[in-house]
C-alpha cells in the first residue's frame, strides 16, 4: 500500500513538472519580438562574453530577424499549396537571410566570439536535424 502511494505521488509530481515545462514554452511563444530578442541577446552575452555595445547590436539584429520570421511565417496547409518554384524561392530567401545574418554577426563579434558563435549555431542545427528525424544527437 505504501509503495503504491509512493509511486502515485512520483507520477503526479512528474506530470506537474511536464505541464509546467510546457507552459514555460508557451509563454516564450507568446512573448513579443522585443522580449524574445532581449532574452536571446542576454543568453548570447553570457555565452560569448559580449560587451554592452555588442549586446545592443546583437539585440537589434535579433529583433529584426524575429520580426521578419514572424511576418513570413506560413502554416502547413498554405505551404503544401505552394508551387515548386515558390518553395524554391522561399528557401533561397531564407538562405540569403542566413548569409546576411552571418555577415552581420562577423562584423559585431571579435574573432574568438565569432568562432564560438559558429560552434553554437552548428550544435543548434545538429539538434534540430536530429529532432526532426526523431533521434537524439550522440545516440544510434
Amino acid at each position: 500500500m505504501k509503495n503504491t502511494k509512493a509511486i502515485l505521488l512520483a507520477v503526479c509530481l512528474m506530470m506537474v513538472g511536464i505541464v509546467s515545462a510546457q507552459r514555460g514554452d508557451r509563454a516564450m511563444q507568446e512573448a513579443t519580438p522585443a522580449q524574445l530578442a532581449s532574452v536571446q541577446s542576454k543568453k548570447m552575452t553570457l555565452m560569448l562574453d559580449l560587451d554592452q555595445q555588442q549586446q545592443q547590436k546583437v539585440e537589434q539584429l535579433l529583433l529584426k530577424e524575429i520580426k521578419d520570421r514572424k511576418q513570413n511565417k506560413i502554416d502547413r496547409e498554405s505551404l503544401k499549396s505552394l508551387s515548386v518554384d515558390e518553395k524554391v524561392a522561399r528557401r533561397e530567401q531564407r538562405l540569403e537571410k542566413k548569409i546576411a545574418m552571418k555577415r552581420e554577426m562577423k562584423n559585431i563579434l571579435n574573432e574568438d566570439q565569432y568562432k564560438r558563435w559558429q560552434r553554437m549555431m552548428a550544435k543548434k542545427a545538429n539538434r534540430r536535424k536530429h529532432a526532426k528525424n526523431g533521434k537524439r544527437p550522440g545516440r544510434s
